[in-house]
């Protein structure tokens, strides 16, 4: 049985349940550190090219201290949505705000610079990422079935 095999099974008893990591650790009697090697392994096998999984994992937060669910209906589609929104603000912002925050402790004259961009991404372009990941999944495309049209 292959690692994401194996959290299906367990998915299986579970799959109507919000979890954590933790929650498979102890509900599998394996360590944390296994638990989220196993959600790697399935999530690796369900955005295969052929994925054979039964369930579709998503995940509200970030880290360890992430919810998971299964689901497949147009809300799963929204929280996936808004999870790469979270996923990519977080990842920007480590990019570039410590080295403008740098710049500007070299260089006083380009601090307000340097902060300013910081404000206009945090307030501006991720905004507008947002809005379009929501565009993508707009309320007037859902058959009221869970499908979209």
């Amino acid at each position: 049985m292959t690692y994401w095999e194996t959290l299906e099974a367990w998915l299986f008893d579970h799959d109507a349940e919000r979890f954590t990591v933790y929650d498979i650790a102890g509900g599998m009697s394996i360590s944390v550190i296994e638990a989220s090697g196993l959600i790697q392994a399935y999530l690796s096998a369900q955005r295969a090219d052929k994925p054979r999984t039964l369930y579709v994992l998503k995940r509200d937060g970030r880290t360890k201290a992430a919810v998971w669910s299964v689901g497949q209906r147009t809300a799963d589609a929204r929280s996936i949505g808004k999870t790469l929104f979270e996923d990519v603000e977080v990842k920007v912002l480590r990019a570039f705000a410590p080295d403008l925050e740098r710049l500007a402790e070299r260089n006083p004259r380009a601090a307000r610079y340097a902060k300013a961009k910081i404000v206009a991404v945090i307030e501006s372009a991720l905004p507008m990422l947002a809005a379009s990941v929501d565009l993508m999944f707009p309320e007037d495309l859902d058959n009221g079935d869970g499908s979209i049209a």
